[in-house]
């Protein structure tokens, strides 16, 4: 893990609760990474430095690691614990919008993991069919998916079972972890309502 961080602020456990009811849902990431037979033979055409720039929240795979902390302070989120982050912001309905950032390195690769979900809220709240993806997560939403599923040979996006690129949904991997390179892989299921998007960097 990063080494940078300070110590956990005193909502630590109201947090812990959100991300307990996130991981009963569904929502925290599955370390299985699907493989593709595509991967290696791609290695050599992918785009692995635009994968490594791109930013989530305002950091990068090629961010250098001592300034992350202070960007997703920036950015609203708080710190719960080595590398996790996590803020909040209310939604109609009376519901929350939760979003969780965890940042991981270690000797063999180094990732981003991102999610966000809702929680709370009145039980008769109507759900709105195909909300679009927000605003502040399209761009990070697209450029990932045009990196594995827009700039490949048809055989390979079926490969990575990509879906069809939406206003709402956005979709590859059958929402697991796809490795697409020899050094790179990718996760990337996002709806209106929620999105888990990953990015790992594999060393060599």
């Amino acid at each position: 893990m990063l080494g940078f961080y300070s110590c956990p602020r005193p909502r630590i456990s109201w947090l812990m609760t959100i991300l307990l009811a996130m991981s009963v849902i569904g929502l925290l990431p599955k370390p299985f990474i699907m493989p593709t037979a595509s991967a290696a033979e791609s290695s050599h055409t992918f785009p692995l430095q635009q994968f490594l720039d791109l930013e989530i929240e305002g950091i990068s795979l090629s961010a250098p690691p001592e300034k992350i902390q202070a960007q997703l302070e920036d950015a609203g989120y708080h710190q719960i614990a080595d590398g996790i982050f996590i803020k909040e912001a209310p939604i109609p309905g009376g519901r929350k919008s939760t979003y969780r950032l965890e940042v991981e390195e270690t000797v063999e690769l180094r990732s981003i993991t991102y999610v966000r979900g809702e929680i709370g809220g009145r039980n008769k709240s109507p759900v709105e069919k195909n909300r679009p993806i927000p605003a502040n997560e399209v761009a990070w939403v697209k450029t990932l998916y045009e990196l594995v599923c827009s700039r490949v040979p048809d055989k390979v996006r079926s490969e990575r079972a990509c879906q069809p690129l939406l206003d709402w949904q956005a979709r590859f991997g059958e929402g697991e972890v796809l490795r697409i390179s020899d050094q790179a892989g990718a996760r990337l299921d996002a709806s209106g309502a929620s999105t888990t998007l990953a990015l790992i960097y594999f060393k060599k």
